[in-house]
Parts: structure tokens; sequence; C-alpha cells
């Protein structure tokens, strides 16, 4: 069988790597391309254990090709398969990119559909590109999902902060919230997975990606994130997808739907954990501000949230804020950006608001220390 071409945008992050070693495991892709921030050591790693041709990083390696842009890594290489795990704003720009050179977009970048989820949609509809999920509670409704749905649960975990006292929250440094219970995840996501944030924008995913109405995705949490999601369907048959949580699981059946041909763990009856628990308002304030504003707003307050949330945890990991500041610069950005009434209708009105949320943000953010 003729290998399929996979290349990987931000393949030294959490997500890129472990594709790597799925791909390594399953034998059928080989990785054509890679683009990379600064770690240097990881990138030289891969191009020589997998003879890629190509990369585009902001420093020079020693071994493989650079190329000036993702556009161009893209060019060269004409991947069937490209793994979108970039985080944050420029993993939009990146995913809408790629939507021009591939079949498939393994999508792990939430952010793509959180402030560009119709733009991104449409454009895979005129491309013909299908869009299959990473993130672990997606793929598990992109696994169970019928048309005879009713509603859903996606499970969170309550990251590192979910058995703090309240009056603790306020004052956690980085290190403490740093160390995710169940997980292994980069910096920014782990963060938003202490303020819930990270939840917040797979509602959104959620729901672009399934066409579900708001009010029919519920979230619960599962301490052990065993569970990662449940399709209640309408003649009352309920569909539960659970396993240990590795992300490779999901990033394989990714890169081999509609079939399954990795070989990971297999949990035994007495490691089940199906406890649902309620997400407290009080401990996850920014989950529940986020779910008002898509249910009030528009796309502008969605791509504002994002902005403003990338520049407060990348304040709050350089030690400039409180953890409990997070919250605070979030809200008084989108609500900035609430007054200005800018109607999204163009992908470049996505790219204005999501620089002016990122000045107003700093803007907070400095004037917090």
């Amino acid at each position: 069988m003729e290998k399929k071409t996979v290349v990987i945008l931000g393949a030294t992050g959490s997500i890129g790597t472990q594709t790597v070693d799925v791909i390594s495991k399953l034998g059928n892709f080989t990785i054509v391309g890679i683009s990379f921030g600064r770690n240097k050591k990881v990138a030289e790693e891969i191009i020589r254990n997998h003879n890629v041709s190509f990369y585009h990083g902001s420093v020079e390696l020693s071994v493989g090709t650079k190329v000036e842009s993702v556009r161009e890594l893209l060019e060269k290489t004409m991947p069937d398969i490209v793994v979108s795990a970039i985080p944050g704003f420029e993993g939009v720009k990146a995913t809408l990119e790629a939507l021009n050179y591939t079949k498939r977009i393994a999508l792990a970048t939430k952010e793509a559909m959180v402030c560009a989820g119709s733009f991104v949609k449409q454009m895979a509809k005129d491309k013909n590109v299908e869009i299959v999920p990473v993130d672990s509670e997606h793929s598990a409704i992109f696994q169970l999902y019928e048309p005879h749905i009713d509603h859903i649960v996606i499970t969170a975990s309550g990251g590192a902060v979910r058995d703090i006292p309240l009056e603790k929250l306020h004052e956690l440094t980085p290190h403490e919230v740093l160390k995710h219970p169940t997980w292994s995840m980069g910096g920014r996501i782990t963060v938003d997975s202490a303020t819930m944030v990270n939840k917040f924008f797979e509602v959104v995913e959620a729901h672009e990606l399934f066409d579900i109405p708001y009010e029919k995705i519920e979230v619960y949490l599962n301490p052990s994130s065993f569970i990662h999601g449940i399709v209640f369907l309408k003649d009352g048959t309920i569909k539960v997808h659970a396993g240990k949580p590795d992300m490779r699981v999901p990033i394989a059946y990714a890169l081999t739907y509609p079939t399954r041909e990795y070989e990971s763990y297999v949990s035994k009856v007495e490691e089940f954990d199906m406890r649902l628990l309620p997400v407290e308002r009080q401990r996850y304030p920014l989950f529940f501000f986020g779910l008002e504003i898509v249910k009030r707003y528009g796309l502008a307050e969605r791509i504002a949230f994002n902005s403003a949330d990338e520049i407060a945890v990348e304040y709050f990991l350089n030690r400039k804020i409180t953890f409990g500041r997070i919250e605070k610069i979030v809200m008084q950005c989108v609500g900035e950006i609430n007054k200005m009434n800018i109607k999204i209708d163009s992908i470049e009105a996505v790219y204005h608001v999501d620089e002016t949320a990122r000045r107003l943000a700093k803007n907070i953010s400095e004037k917090e220390f």
C-alpha cells in the first residue's frame, strides 16, 4: 500500500511529538514536512529520524531544507494529510493556508473553529477537504455521531485547580497551575485547562464541527479523563466513548480514519471511572463567561476572548500577573471589543479583530503590574 504523506504544523509541541510517535508505530505514513517554533533540538531529531525533506521554523537547522513560510512548505510537499497543531491564532492562519494544499486536516488547533469556524468550514467544503478532529472529546463525538442526536456531553478534568480551596486560587503560581492531573500538554493549554477556557473553546468547536446548538452541549467533570464524550440519541440510546487518557489514540484515528490501525493500552473493567461532576461557577468563571458571550454576541467577541486569553496567559506564565487576573483581562477586553460593534464578514475582518484585541489586552495587562 502506498504511504500517505503528512505535514505536521507545530511538530515540536505536545500534539506534534505524539503524532511523530504514532507515525513511527503505524509505518504507512511518511512525514514530508514540519513547522516548529524555537525547539531546534527536537526539530532536528524529527528530521533526522524520519528523513524529512522540508521545514519551516524560526531557527536554522543542520538538517533538512528550510522554507520561508508555511505556504511554501505546503506548496513543496502537497501532503495527503496536514496535522494542524499550532496553538493560538497563528494556528488559525496556518489551518486556513493548509486547506489549499491537502485532502485532510487532522485538526488539533481548536482556535481555528473558535475564531474562524464558518470560514474554515466553507473553505473545506469548497476545496473538498476532510476535517477530522484530534481533540479527544471531539474525536469521541466524531466517532459516536449520527443524525438522530438529542444532545451531547463533553468532559473536562478540571485541571490543576480542581481540588484547591477557592480562596487560594487567585495567587496560584505558574508552577502550581502547570501540574495537570491527567494530561501532558503545553503551557498555554494547561493554564487554559485550569481556567476551563480550553473547555469553553471545545464547546464552540463542537458547535461548529457538528452543527449542534449550544444548549444541546453539556459539560461535566470526569476527574480521571476516562470518559471523553457521550451522545444521547432521541430514541433513548446513550453512546459513551471512554478509555485511558492518551492523545496518541485520537491522533492515530485522525490519520487512519475510517479504519483503526493503531494499537495501544486496553483498559480493564476495574479501571473504569464513570463519575460525572458539575462544573463550579465560582471556580471556573471564564468558562461560564464564554458560554454567555456565544449565546448573546457574535464572532468578534469570540475572537477577542481567544486573543485576550493568549496575552493574559503569556503574562501569567512570565509571572507578570497573578492567576486571578487572567479572567479580569479577558472580560475587560471582550467588553471593549463588544462596544465597537465590529461586523465579521471576511477573514480580513477576523485578523483585524485579533490584532485589535491583542493591543487592548496588552495595554490592560501592562497596567496590572
